[in-house]
Order: structure tokens, then sequence, then C-alpha cells
């Protein structure tokens, strides 16, 4: 097996390992420490292996007031975001420098993006889940839940970007400008992929469909133009 092959493989693996975890994070780390901190118990914690076809969910019992039920309703999306945007940090500032531990930690702190800003963007367009409570509350709006979503959405395209064009680097799996760019794109390209499996999952109609798979193929093709700007000296011009 070659140097990228290895590379890739273990990617895949290591990407669906952590789209788990994420939803873990979510839910457990997420609602689930709000209720338990107002006095509730868990009850059920279901993760979804086929998420975002199927949605993850958590059960739970407990007399919340109002307000706590808005914490509890908005925790997985706040505590998704937290962890993160502290793993970006923690990358962007090369605190973990080994592949071994920074490559997990990438896709970790890629799906913890990825799933409340979907949340966000979706849930702007059409509420549904965690974004129609907040709605529902009072607590958030749809134009504030999309527009929240697509700040947070560019801000980790570039952050995220720039890790990777970074990891690619120290590997030696890329040497090339080009072949970052068409990297940059594969990995962005799930986007697209994650959007139609969510629109399928959620019995959207055509129109839905056909807008939010249109949206999420922008990630990709910008990603074309990213190393112009992001990348670092040790990238050889192609």
């Amino acid at each position: 097996m070659t140097g990228r092959s290895k590379f890739l493989a273990i990617s895949l693996v290591i990407a669906f390992v952590t789209k788990v975890v994420g939803e873990i994070v979510h839910e457990v780390a997420g609602h689930g420490l709000f209720i338990v901190l107002f006095g509730g118990q868990i009850t059920s914690v279901h993760i979804s292996l086929l998420w975002p076809y199927e949605l993850s969910y958590i059960g739970w019992s407990g007399s919340f007031m109002r307000w706590q039920q808005t914490w509890i309703a908005g925790g997985g999306i706040l505590v998704s975001i937290i962890v993160s945007g502290v793993l970006q940090a923690l990358l962007l500032f090369n605190v973990i420098k080994d592949w071994g531990s920074s490559s997990p930690l990438l896709w970790l702190a890629f799906w913890t993006f990825l799933n409340p800003t979907g949340y966000l963007i979706i849930g702007g367009v059409r509420p549904f889940g965690d974004v129609a409570s907040l709605i529902t509350a009072g607590a958030l709006s749809q134009e504030l839940s999309l527009l929240v979503g697509l700040i947070l959405f560019v801000a980790a395209f570039l952050s995220l970007s720039k890790i990777l064009i970074t990891q690619l680097t120290i590997t030696n799996v890329v040497e090339s400008v080009n072949g970052l760019r068409l990297s940059l794109a594969l990995f962005w390209a799930i986007i697209p992929a994650i959007t139609m499996v969510t629109c399928l999952g959620m019995r959207l109609q055509i129109l839905y469909f056909q807008v939010f798979t249109a949206l999420s193929l922008v990630p990709p093709l910008v990603a074309l133009l990213v190393p112009n700007f992001l990348r670092s000296n040790d990238i050889l011009a192609s």
C-alpha cells in the first residue's frame, strides 16, 4: 500500500469513528449535560450510525422550567460548537503536531462543526429538531439561525482548510498546490454528500432538496481557490 493509499484508508476509518463520537458529544455532552445539571435523568441514548439519514436522540425524565428546557434544547448545538472551536484552536496553533493525534482531532473538529452548523443553516430555512424547539421557545429566529450558521460555517471552512493543508504538507501526502486544491475539494465534497442524505432522511420537498444541494456545492468549489491564500511556505509550487 502506497503512502497516499494508506493515508486515505486510515483517514476514512478515522472519519467514520469520529462521526459517531461527534454524535455522542452532541447528545450526551450537549443535551445530557444540561439535563443532569438541572436535576433530570437520562433515560435512553440512541446514537445513529446512519446519521444524518437517521438522527440520534436522547431521552430524559424530570420537571424543568421553560428556560431550562431552552438550554437543554440548545445544549447539543452549543457544546458541539465549543468542542469544535477548542480542537481547531489546538490544531491551528500547532499545540498538537503529531499526525497520529492531529488527524483524529481534525475529523472530530469537522463533525462537531458540521453537526450544529447544519442544524442552524437548514433549520434557518426549514426549522426542525433542536432549532425548531429554540424558535418555538423564542430563543432563536429563522433569520438569526441562518445568519449564525453561515458565519460559523465560513470561519470553520477557512480554519479547517488551513489545518488540512498543514497536515497534508507535513506528511508529504501532497507536494503541489494543484494537489492541495484537489485534496481540499474532495474533503469539502463531504458537504454535498451529507446534505443530500440529510434531505432524503428528512423527506424534504424537491424544491428544498434542490436549493440545499445547490448551496452545498459551493464549499468544494471554493476550496479549489483556498490554497492560493492559505498555503504555507513549505508547500511546493506546482
